[in-house]
């Protein structure tokens, strides 16, 4: 019973630890412009597809955020002027930290 005991627990914390998370933690600036919301990383622009969750945030400011990469958004905005701002990919926010 004992080596069963000690056996599922080393085969549930593997498959704890081998689980992946997708998020990644960074610190980043917020770039507000007529086309969205967007998150300067490493120099680097990304699309945030959440833009609520940035709604406090003025451009320019600096925050730490968790976030994920998507294939697309299906809430991205039309942009509301003429301007071309291209960026890198587009992510979603976990979390603001």
């Amino acid at each position: 019973m004992r080596k069963l005991f000690f056996l599922f627990l080393t085969l549930s914390f593997t498959f704890f630890i081998s689980c992946s998370k997708d998020f990644v933690q960074v610190d980043a600036i917020v770039e507000k412009n007529c086309t969205g919301t967007y998150l300067k990383i490493n120099n680097k622009y990304f699309y945030v597809c959440n833009q609520s969750t940035l709604s406090s945030y003025p451009s320019g400011q600096s925050i730490s955020v968790s976030y994920e990469l998507l294939e697309s958004c299906a809430a991205m905005l039309q942009p509301t002027c003429d301007l071309n701002f291209g960026y890198e990919s587009i992510i979603e926010i976990k979390e603001i930290i």
